[in-house]
């Protein structure tokens, strides 16, 4: 089976059989991705077989209140809020499960983080995971739960970008 390299999402993409076994991640691709896209509040990225969209993510800029990001991350004298990058949705088929997509789309979101915050500016990407599963995942990759919250988990950017040039991504 070979599926798409990851790309922007349009109105050509096949939407409507997507299930990731997540109500809320569902429902946010078929309902809110397209328009939130269009206005200029995420950027999503697919990756799909013949149209039909088996993965996606969402990108965004946002800033955070200091005190809520972990103190390996909070360091020095950062602005207050601090510029991150919300990794809002990543999501997969059940169907298409076990292909690798998940990490490969996790990779291609923190490569465009890093270039993005190149560009921008940014200290960290920043998650709201969905339930237990989710801050479990989150953290085999590296990410931080907030001291204030367990549901929103954080990665610096800097180590990002370093596990990036280890690996050969950037």
């Amino acid at each position: 089976m070979s599926f798409s390299a990851p790309e922007v999402l349009t109105s050509n993409h096949d939407l409507t059989s997507f299930d990731c076994g997540k109500p809320a991640l569902n429902a946010w691709l078929k309902s809110r991705a397209v328009a939130n896209q269009r206005n200029g509040f995420t950027v999503v990225v697919v990756v799909h077989y013949e149209q039909r969209v088996v993965g996606y993510y969402g990108l965004s800029p946002t800033a955070i209140e200091a005190a809520v990001l972990p103190r390996k991350i909070r360091t020095g004298q950062p602005p207050n809020p601090i510029p991150c990058l919300l990794l809002g949705q990543l999501a997969i088929d059940l169907a298409y499960a076990g292909h690798g997509l998940g990490a490969a789309l996790l990779g291609h979101a923190l490569e465009r983080a890093v270039l993005g915050a190149r560009l921008t500016g940014g200290r960290a990407v920043l998650v709201r995971a969905i339930d237990e599963e989710a801050i479990e995942f989150w953290k085999r990759h590296g990410f931080l739960s907030s001291p204030s919250d367990p549901y929103l988990l954080f990665r610096s950017l800097p180590e990002i970008e370093a596990s990036l040039k280890a690996a050969g991504r950037l």
